[in-house]
C-alpha cells in the first residue's frame, strides 16, 4: 500500500509539472532547461527535445517527454520550502497580469480611423492639387512681373538717357554767350542704378566759369534758367503742343531774359509757346500779344490783341 501511495503522489506531481508545462508554453513563459544559456528561449529546445525523444517527427509533441530536460538545479530550494514567499511572489505575478489584462482590454481600437485616414488622403491630394495650381500661377505671376519690370526698366532708362542727353545741349545753349562759348555744364545721377525708378533722380548745374556747388546755392536766376532747362530737355522727349509760362523771367536779368527769349524763338518752330511776362523784350520777340487791362466804362477786364508778324523783324 505504502509503494502504491507514493506512486499515486507522484503521478499527481507529473501531472501537475506537465500541466505547468503546458501552461507555460501555451503562454510563452520561459523555464530553464538543461543545457541552455540564460534567456535563451525554452520553446525551440522544447520542441525540437521533444521530436528527437518521439518515434516520429509526424506525431505530436509530447509534453511529457520533456520534462527529464527541465533543470530545476536554477530553482532556489529555499523559495519552494517557503510557503510565505511563494505565494507573494504569485500574488506580484497575478497582480501584474491582471493590470496588463486590464490595460490591453482598455485598448479599444478606434474603428473610425480608416474613415478618418481616407478622409485625409483626400483632402491632402486636394491641398497638393491646389498647392501646384497655386505654383503654377505664383510662377506665371512672377513672369509677368519680371517681363513688367524689365519693360519698364527699359522704358525709363531710354526716358533718363534720352532727357540727360539733350539736357547738356538746352544748358549749354542757354548759358553760352561771347564772353563763354562753351556755356555751362548740366547732368542728371541716379540714386539706384539697379532699380532707377525706386530711388531719387539728382540734379546738377554748373554755370560758366563758376565751380561746383548745391543747387540750393545757385542765385534765384541761375534756378531759373536750370528748371527751364530741365524743363525742355523733359518737353523733347514727349513734345506737348504748347507751352504756358507764368513770369518764368522774373528772377533772371537782362542778359538771360534775352537768352531765353532767343532760345525760344529757335524752337517756335517745335511747338507753341505762350509767355505771361512784364518785361518788354519778351514783346519784341514775340510773334503776337494778347493784352488785359480793365475797362473803366464797364468795370470790367478788356483784351486787346497785336499780331506782330505783318511788322516783320523791324
Amino acid at each position: 500500500r505504502k509503494v502504491t501511495a507514493e506512486e499515486t503522489s507522484i503521478d499527481q506531481v507529473r501531472s501537475k509539472l506537465l500541466s505547468l508545462v503546458n501552461k507555460a508554453t501555451v503562454e510563452e513563459v520561459d523555464l530553464p532547461l538543461k543545457g541552455s544559456e540564460e534567456g535563451e528561449n525554452h520553446r525551440d529546445l522544447l520542441s525540437t527535445r521533444a521530436l528527437s525523444a518521439s518515434s516520429s517527427a509526424s506525431q505530436p509533441v509530447d509534453e511529457e517527454a520533456v520534462i527529464p530536460y527541465l533543470d530545476f538545479s536554477r530553482i532556489d530550494s529555499e523559495d519552494l520550502r517557503n510557503r510565505n514567499r511563494i505565494d507573494r511572489i504569485r500574488k506580484k505575478f497575478e497582480a501584474t497580469l491582471n493590470d496588463l489584462s486590464n490595460e490591453i482590454e482598455g485598448m479599444q481600437p478606434n474603428m473610425k480611423a480608416f474613415e478618418r485616414f481616407d478622409d485625409v488622403t483626400t483632402r491632402l491630394k486636394s491641398s497638393l492639387a491646389e498647392y501646384e495650381i497655386s505654383k503654377d500661377e505664383a510662377r506665371d505671376a512672377a513672369a509677368s512681373f519680371n517681363e513688367v519690370k524689365s519693360k519698364r526698366h527699359e522704358l525709363f532708362t531710354a526716358c533718363f538717357e534720352h532727357i540727360s542727353k539733350e539736357l547738356k545741349t538746352i544748358y549749354r545753349d542757354l548759358t553760352k554767350s561771347s564772353k563763354h562759348p562753351l556755356g555751362g555744364n548740366a547732368y542728371l545721377s541716379l540714386d539706384d542704378t539697379e532699380e532707377p525708378y525706386a530711388g531719387g533722380i539728382k540734379y546738377n548745374t554748373m554755370p560758366p566759369m563758376k565751380r561746383f556747388r548745391d543747387m540750393d546755392q545757385l542765385s534765384g536766376g541761375e534756378k531759373t534758367v536750370a528748371a527751364l532747362a530741365l524743363l525742355f530737355a523733359i518737353h523733347s522727349y514727349r513734345p506737348a503742343p504748347f507751352f504756358v509760362m507764368d513770369e518764368v523771367d522774373a528772377a533772371l536779368d537782362n542778359v538771360n531774359v534775352k537768352k531765353v527769349c532767343n532760345y525760344i524763338k529757335q524752337r517756335s518752330g517745335d511747338f507753341q509757346c505762350i509767355v505771361i511776362s512784364l518785361k518788354d523784350m519778351f514783346y519784341e520777340q514775340a510773334d503776337s500779344l494778347v493784352g488785359i487791362c480793365r475797362d473803366v466804362s464797364t468795370n470790367s477786364s478788356r483784351t486787346l490783341t497785336l499780331d506782330l508778324e505783318s511788322f516783320g523783324d523791324s
